[in-house]
């Protein structure tokens, strides 16, 4: 091996630049700047690490280093112009560390949920479920994901949270892409916290909605409701999907539900709507789309994996699974404004 060989020329100080290794902090350092409220506590402005401090009541010293790592993964910054000095610092917030404040629309949920322990500490066994094909959450913590949730409202709140903030858009762009007029009876299948439920009533002002999901995810659901000043025009059914779904419906609707489901239990969920649908009632399908173009999807999919055992599908998936269940005319639907997204949008009827 010659003098100027890679080998004889690897320097592993030079080389965690390439690999980056602090990048796997990134996600609890948004974490953890999104429930110590810095972000709220910055705004629009610009404050020093004392005033910070003192505003979330934390230890000045350990948060000027906390803050010195939010600069690295750009979510605040030196404010421009103030002098270059630890002791007179001014942080001000990027456009990034603005999604992580609670006053305005943002992300703020979202980045304590999914960098929480009922997500993250799964991971750390990845390698054991790429392995095995298993999903790792009973293994790390004696129960299902939806179980862990249960046991933990903090957690729980956030993740509903965050459901909440990514269904909004998804709410418009449904209402905007399915033909809603007459529909009497539109039931959501697993659809706490009731954001898509909610504005498809709005948008159906003759229509009654029916809620089903997990007991522990029923409140945040009917807070949704109570906002909204639907309480009257909706029920919401505490209940497994795995095991029965509310019959009647001429509508259901299923967004983002499979995805945590293996093909085993994505099967019986459909066969259960079908059961439970009227002949000529449809099936609304929103889900994320496994396609040969590399997303954020394939990353979603290994969560998916790692958490509950489910996955993103193609189109096709979808369909042979709505077919096996009893659903026909299946046709995909363009998801209005969001038409290249990996994101199915399908319409099936009940044979």
């Amino acid at each position: 091996m010659t003098p100027g060989s890679r080998a004889a020329a690897f320097s592993p100080l030079r080389e965690l630049q390439t690999l980056q290794p602090f990048q796997w902090s990134a996600g609890l350092v948004a974490r953890g700047m999104a429930e110590l409220r810095i972000a709220d506590a910055l705004g629009d402005g610009r404050r020093t690490t004392e005033q910070i401090a003192e505003a979330i009541r934390a230890h000045g010293p350990s948060l000027e280093r906390f803050l010195r790592v939010c600069e690295l993964h750009r979510l605040v910054a030196p404010a421009a112009g103030a002098e270059d000095s630890a002791a007179v610092r001014l942080w001000e917030l990027t456009p990034a560390g603005h999604l992580l404040r609670s006053d305005v629309p943002s992300l703020r949920g979202f980045s304590i949920a999914v960098n929480a322990p009922g997500m993250t500490r799964p991971w750390e066994l990845v390698a054991d479920v790429v392995r095995t094909g298993c999903p790792a959450t009973r293994t790390v913590w004696g129960m299902d994901h939806w179980e862990y949730y249960a046991a933990h409202p903090d957690e729980a709140r956030s993740y509903a949270e965050t459901c909440a903030s990514l269904s909004v858009e998804a709410a418009e762009a449904l209402v905007a892409s399915v033909s809603l007029a007459g529909e009497r009876e539109i039931v959501d299948v697993g659809g706490s916290p009731g954001t898509v439920l909610a504005r498809v009533l709005r948008e159906v002002p003759e229509a009654h909605g029916v809620l089903l999901d997990l007991p522990w995810a029923i409140g945040y659901a009917r807070e949704t409701f109570e906002q909204a000043g639907l309480t009257g025009r909706v029920e919401l059914v505490p209940g497994d999907f795995r095991a029965e779904v509310p019959a009647g419906g001429s509508l259901y609707l299923l967004k983002n539900v499979l995805c945590d489901l293996d093909d085993e239990a994505a099967a019986q969920l459909l066969a259960h709507c079908a059961k439970a649908a009227e002949p000529g009632s449809r099936l609304v399908l929103l889900d994320w789309e496994y396609t040969e173009h590399s997303s954020h999807v394939h990353a979603n999919d290994v969560e998916f994996m790692v958490l509950t055992g489910g996955r993103a599908r193609t189109e096709d998936e979808y369909r042979r699974l709505l077919a096996a269940a009893g659903f026909e005319d299946c046709r995909r639907l363009p998801l209005a404004g969001h038409e290249r997204a990996p994101i199915a949008l399908i319409e099936s009827v009940r044979a």
